[in-house]
């Protein structure tokens, strides 16, 4: 082969080796600019236990597929992670830009260097994972003046937060439910002592004045008293009724008055004549059992407990019912 020959293909060969260096480069350079990263920090110094934030961002097409870096709670030995706050994302004609907020810190005093952070991407049809980073940043932790010149003071203690409701409230409760104890040990201590029921039933409502007479009337004939020769003592038995009934039909105090004070006092409430003859003749009688020594035949007994059954039956008020003997209510029915 000719020496000119040799320098032809060897000249041709430079000149691809150079195509493709300049090929590459300026692909390199496209998408290096299609991809940026940045870095950035609220302030450069802070006071020592003070916070500051940093971001970092990163621009790209839309189509790419970023590998996001991973922080820990550290940056550097000195430098500590408060907070990460979540990865914003924000779409632009066809731009992706991704950013980051970091809340750190640092208790030691000192300037110190914050490394880079490192972002990685992958391009679409592209197995290649590309690689980019910020730059590093500077942050200086200052510490607090002290005048020596001036005296010591003691350490402040502990300071008292004022107490909320929520907590005094389960005291409150203890409290009122101790007192309540309290009080229902002295009720029983007392029921005790008093020998009476620790808890009382409610009283029954009583029972209409006409239905007490005619069910002690009939107790009376079921006793046969007088059939066992007590003559006196079923006649007052029988006025006895009679004068408990009409205390609490006509409100007015018949136990306490004589047979001819009871009549009058039904003279003037104008009660039924036919009922007051019949009740006439039972005080009649009975008077003269009791102060005559009389004694009535079997039929005059009878007679007499009929006749003030019959009394009842035609004074009693329908509508009265006496709650309590001692407080008895006013009757409006006509007689």
């Amino acid at each position: 082969m000719k020496q000119g020959d040799k320098m032809r293909k060897t000249v041709k060969r430079i000149g691809w080796v150079l195509l493709m260096a300049w090929l590459t480069m300026s692909n390199s350079s496209i998408y290096s600019q299609e991809v940026s990263v940045w870095s950035k920090i609220d302030t450069s110094a802070i006071m020592i236990g003070e916070q500051t934030t940093m971001e970092i961002g990163m621009n790209m097409p839309e189509d790419f597929v970023a590998i996001w870096p991973a922080f820990t709670d550290t940056l550097s030995k000195e430098i500590e992670v408060v907070k990460k706050l979540p990865i914003d994302t924000l779409t632009d004609s066809g731009l992706l830009r991704l950013k980051q907020k970091l809340v750190i810190t640092s208790f030691d005093s000192g300037g110190f260097t914050i490394p880079s952070s490192v972002f990685q991407y992958a391009k679409p049809n592209d197995t290649t994972i590309y690689s980019t980073s910020t730059g590093t940043l500077f942050l200086q932790v200052n510490v607090p003046v002290v005048d020596t010149t001036q005296a010591i003071k003691p350490i402040v203690g502990p300071m008292d937060e004022p107490l909320t409701f929520g907590e005094i409230l389960p005291w409150i409760l203890i409290g009122l439910a101790a007192l309540a104890a309290i009080l229902l040990a002295i009720y029983f201590i007392r029921k005790y002592k008093r020998k009476e029921p620790l808890f009382e039933r409610k009283a029954k409502p009583a029972l209409p004045p006409h239905v007490v007479a005619i069910t002690k009337l009939e107790e009376l004939r079921l006793a046969r008293i007088w059939q066992h020769g007590k003559v006196k003592q079923y006649h007052s038995s029988l006025t006895d009724i009679v004068r408990e009934y009409l205390e609490k039909r006509y409100l007015f105090n018949a136990p306490e008055l004589t047979s001819d004070e009871i009549l009058e006092k039904l003279q003037s409430l104008k009660v039924n004549r036919e009922a007051y003859d019949k009740l006439n003749g039972v005080f009649f009688l009975s008077d003269m059992v009791k102060f005559a020594k009389a004694q009535p035949t079997a039929l005059e007994n009878d007679l007499s407990l009929s006749h003030c059954i019959d009394f009842v039956n035609e004074t009693k008020a329908e509508d009265q019912i006496t709650e309590q003997v001692d407080k008895p209510s006013v009757s409006t029915t006509n007689v």
